[in-house]
């Protein structure tokens, strides 16, 4: 046997101590940062100031308060008659080494109806992008390829545009109560970094969408497992700095920091690597959720203020889940509880993940065995075309070696 055993087991043993020395610290350090939060409670308008003098100087997330801190919600009765609309996608994309520049989006649509008239739709929408208009974009000077992350920007929005379409023209009875879900989030992470012009043309598509769905007046939201956000932690973070002073409109200034300056850790390192859940998760009984945030992201705050992302928790059995929903859902106090009591719904029949998204999953998901049928019928069609092609030299000797 080549891997020394009696070696390895006493490292795993070394390991094992160190993760449960380092998880009864960590345990400590969650205990001491939900008491902080708790502590605070009663004066959140205090940080709601303090995050708007410090969102634009500090190095992380941050969430402003838009319930109080000490906010729990008893699950909502759950109506007997409702409909959900849902999609999910998954794309293969471009590849280099292939025969031609192509990539596929295949969007999954679900529409279910519960109570006196119970209906379901299942479908999936495939689409082929080849056109050089679909392979790149192009501003005044540039040609940026679509492909990779910006590919999956391109498959979010469209997941977004295709729910927008279900839901206006299946959620049609207003005497019902009706939701949009979306799986993930609902901020555009991935053009936070993006260029300027993309991150524009991609954004436009996406806030269209989210106004067509509130000028029909159908809420929407999304639901996020096991989330690992930060930005409730990064609020609780400035109630741990030395620096803010909302009386002198003084933020945190992590580049100022006078923890820093006088030789010692920043105090607010007792948050470092917790998340939102950690809050929360103690807190929440099955069905209950907390306070509602509004999220700082600066991809979501960049004008468009009724489309600002807002989010809570809600306990799903062992699960904590994030659901987040645009401000013009969580304005409206009957649409909260709403989503609140939908979402657990479609959870719970799930058992722990809402069951018109894994339905959506299912009809999106591209299998090993379809992307060989993909190509199969590109490169037959090519042949039968009599287009010019060929496959990479990298290709072929994969294909010679699998021979």
């Amino acid at each position: 046997m080549s891997l020394n055993l009696a070696a390895l087991g006493e490292q795993v043993r070394t390991m094992s101590q160190t993760v449960a020395r380092e998880v009864r610290q960590r345990d400590a350090r969650v205990a001491e940062v939900r008491a902080r939060y708790l502590l605070e409670a009663g004066h959140e308008e205090h940080w709601a100031a303090a995050v708007k003098y410090s969102e634009s100087s500090t190095n992380w997330l941050l969430a402003a308060p838009v319930e109080p801190f000490a906010t729990v919600c008893d699950l909502p009765p759950i109506p007997t008659d409702y409909a959900i609309a849902a999609t999910d996608g998954s794309h293969i994309d471009v590849d280099r080494h292939g025969e031609v520049s192509c990539y596929l989006i295949n969007i999954g649509k679900v529409y279910i109806r519960y109570g006196a008239q119970p209906e379901a739709r299942l479908e999936s929408s495939p689409k082929l992008y080849f056109a050089e208009a679909d392979l790149f974009f192009h501003d005044d000077t540039r040609r940026i390829p679509i492909e990779g992350a910006l590919l999956s920007v391109r498959r979010d929005v469209e997941e977004g545009v295709a729910l927008g379409e279900l839901a206006i023209g299946a959620l049609t009875d207003p005497a019902i109560p009706r939701l949009a879900l979306q799986d993930g989030t609902l901020i555009r992470w991935a053009l936070a970094n993006a260029d300027a012009n993309v991150r524009d043309h991609f954004l436009r598509q996406y806030l269209a969408y989210l106004e067509r769905m509130r000028q029909h007046a159908i809420p929407v939201a999304s639901y996020i497992s096991r989330s690992r956000s930060p930005e409730v932690v990064g609020l609780v973070r400035l109630m741990f700095c030395p620096d803010v002073n909302v009386t002198a409109q003084r933020g945190a200034n992590c580049a100022q920091c006078s923890d820093a300056k006088n030789g010692k850790p920043p105090s607010c390192m007792i948050c470092q690597d917790l998340i939102d859940a950690d809050i929360f998760a103690a807190r929440l009984g099955e069905g209950q959720r907390g306070p509602i945030f509004r999220s700082l992201s600066r991809i979501s705050v960049e004008g468009y203020e009724h489309h600002q992302i807002h989010f809570f928790f809600l306990r799903v059995g062992r699960e904590l889940a994030r659901v987040e929903l645009p401000g013009w859902v969580a304005d409206q106090p009957e649409w909260v509880d709403q989503v609140h009591a939908l979402v657990y719904d479609q959870a719970a029949r799930g058992q722990g993940y809402p069951i018109a998204l894994q339905r959506a999953h299912e009809q999106a998901v591209i299998r090993s065995a379809e992307r060989r049928v993909f190509e199969q019928m590109v490169s037959g069609a090519l042949q039968r075309a009599e287009a010019p092609a060929g496959v990479s030299a990298k290709r072929e000797s994969k294909q010679f070696v699998q021979g």
